[in-house]
């Protein structure tokens, strides 16, 4: 039936509903569902942070895209143990939902991840759930103790202060004095220091994400994977320091500087990050479609 609506062809389109409304893959494809739009609508309600909600509603709708694309190749037969384990997980899910205040609660970030497994096992089963590793994969992104996982990280890299120096020497070839004193950029308008926040973590985690799906759901070969990821890295890096770079000159405009620190200003980067990185793999990956077909 979605073939035919995919294709504009409605015709005979109510028996097919009633079919497809007597099918328990269909009833389990819209509880999946329905786990999916409250965990998107706590994020919208209680998250404060805009790549965070688009990053998350990206990885459901791919997700659900991975799934729905590969529903002839599923094969469901499960067990009473695996029901009944399913069962557990979405109850604590819902429970979890219905009393979290925080989005960013450990336990709240888990439940993309808990929810998936959950359907996944009550449709196919312990032997089954390989079928769904590609969601399950992309739900355990969501439930990446982000704080954590940059905490650890700067423990051993110094992040902010390589963005520092990266955006010190673009304000320097640029003509700009400055100076650069840890992760201070000093200059004759200011100081802006490079706190954890503008080193480029956030930006990289979310460009990296974006690439894992796109490796999922576009033919990729492994060459091109070994080159795209270290790729999202640098491009999130060079465009987050390039923002750190034009907040030095107007660190002395409040509201200037506020509006391309934590303003709109601020998501043009994102966009440009993106786009850059999208493109890139666009160009990257132009001839593997032929090569997939051709094998």
């Amino acid at each position: 039936m979605l073939n035919n609506i995919l294709r504009g062809d409605f015709t005979d389109f109510l028996n097919s509903l009633q079919q497809t409304l007597r099918k328990l893959e269909f009833w389990l494809l819209a509880t999946w569902v329905s786990l999916i739009a409250i965990n998107v609508a706590l994020q919208c309600r209680l998250g404060d942070n805009l790549d965070d909600t688009a990053m998350v509603i990206l990885t459901w709708a791919v997700a659900v895209l991975l799934v729905i694309r590969n529903r002839h190749n599923l094969k469901f037969e499960t067990t009473p143990s695996a029901i009944a384990t399913g069962a557990l997980l979405i109850t604590w899910v819902l429970i979890k939902s219905l009393l979290t205040r925080r989005v960013y609660d450990i336990l709240f970030i888990l439940t993309p991840v808990m929810s998936t497994v959950g359907m996944a096992l009550i449709a196919s089963g312990w032997k089954g759930l390989k079928q769904y590793w590609q969601p399950i994969l992309l739900t355990a992104t969501l439930g990446t103790p982000v704080p954590f996982l940059f905490s650890a990280i700067e423990k051993f890299i110094p992040v902010n202060v390589f963005t520092a120096q990266f955006a010190n020497s673009v304000l320097w070839y640029g003509g700009l004095k400055v100076v650069q004193q840890g992760v201070t950029i000093l200059s004759p308008y200011g100081a802006v220091e490079v706190a954890r926040g503008c080193a480029g973590l956030p930006p990289i985690f979310m460009l990296l994400r974006i690439t894992l799906m796109f490796v999922l759901v576009f033919p990729v070969s492994r060459f091109h994977m070994w080159i795209m990821f270290p790729s999202a890295v640098a491009i999130a890096f060079i465009v987050n320091s390039l923002r750190v770079s034009l907040l030095v000159p107007i660190s002395n405009q409040a509201e200037l500087f506020k509006y391309w620190h934590d303003g709109d200003g601020s998501q043009m980067f994102s966009v440009i990050s993106v786009s850059a990185l999208l493109a890139f793999c666009n160009w990257l990956t132009r001839d593997d479609d032929d090569e997939y077909e051709e094998a």
